[in-house]
């Protein structure tokens, strides 16, 4: 019997549509035919928690001193500042990392209602959203374990049926250089605890075993592309178990090719419709589904 399965989108910096995976969410519901039935796509739409703080300061920079605003410092203040709005802090009142975290949890809390309670999921982040699922999952997996907060909880909503992680143009190393070598690990490796053995965050330990063994992280970047890396070289291997597969893509438009900046941007904003990507994910759905 085919498995249902739910799939997450999280966008990255600089979006402001709610409609970011439509393109991709189609292509791949067409390339799985009659499986897709038993997928259901959902997105997180994250960038409303600090968009308006950003516009609401750069109106009133404009007012008191006429700087000019214009598309690059648009680009950089909503581009840096969605990066620096996630930023770990200790207390969650009135902090953009918990509030984003937030858009997560409510949109599997909503799943969580809506299907079984240990069907698979896969995550597909983009850019800024990639280290926003890992991150998202790193805390979670530490916090079931530690504590009794989700005792009561499905499988699903505590991410122990987490199957698939798929990245596209992930900049997720960018975030680890505040912390020394020691302290950087992928969701693959448990976290360090002196009193518990504690278990990674991915793959799920509520997965049947044979299709623990089809969870796959799919990392694809584009060599053009300076926001997007490949993650292999950030991990120990043997932190890795073998899940991360680092795939190189061709992303950047054509056209763009005499604009040396538009060229890196198309090619960080061209993983949506990549063959490559779409082909890869499909078969990792394909797998989870049978």
């Amino acid at each position: 019997m085919p498995r249902n399965v739910a799939v997450i989108f999280v966008h990255g910096i600089l979006n402001k549509r709610l409609d970011f995976a439509e393109r991709m969410r189609t292509a791949l519901s067409t390339r799985l035919g009659d499986q897709a039935n038993h997928v259901t796509f959902r997105s997180v739409i994250w960038s409303t928690e600090v968009r308006h703080q950003q516009e609401r300061y750069m109106d009133r920079a404009i007012a008191a001193e006429k700087i000019k605003g214009g598309l690059l410092r648009k680009l950089l203040l909503q581009g840096l500042g969605d990066a620096a709005a996630y930023q770990m802090a200790h207390r969650p009142e009135d902090s953009s990392y918990h509030a984003i975290q937030g858009c997560i949890s409510k949109v599997l809390d909503e799943l969580n209602g809506e299907g079984p309670a240990d069907r698979p999921l896969i995550f597909i982040g983009h850019s800024l959203g990639c280290h926003i699922i890992s991150s998202y999952a790193w805390d979670l997996n530490k916090e079931k374990q530690r504590t009794r907060k989700f005792e009561y909880v499905s499988a699903f909503r505590r991410l122990d049926t987490f199957a698939g992680f798929v990245t596209l143009g992930s900049n997720m190393p960018l975030f680890t250089f505040a912390f020394g070598p020691k302290r950087v690990y992928p969701i693959t490796a448990a976290p360090y605890h002196p009193d518990l053995n504690l278990a990674p965050a991915f793959p799920g330990t509520a997965l049947e075993e044979p299709l623990k063994k089809k969870a796959q992280w799919l990392n694809f970047f584009s060599r053009r592309d300076v926001l997007g890396f490949p993650l292999k070289p950030l991990y120990k291997a043997e932190q890795l178990n073998g899940l991360l597969h680092d795939i190189p893509v061709v992303t950047e438009a054509k056209r763009w090719r005499a604009v040396p900046f538009m060229y890196e941007l198309s090619a960080h904003k061209g993983y949506w419709t990549n063959e490559t990507v779409l082909d890869k994910t499909t078969t990792l759905l394909h797998n989870i589904i049978e």
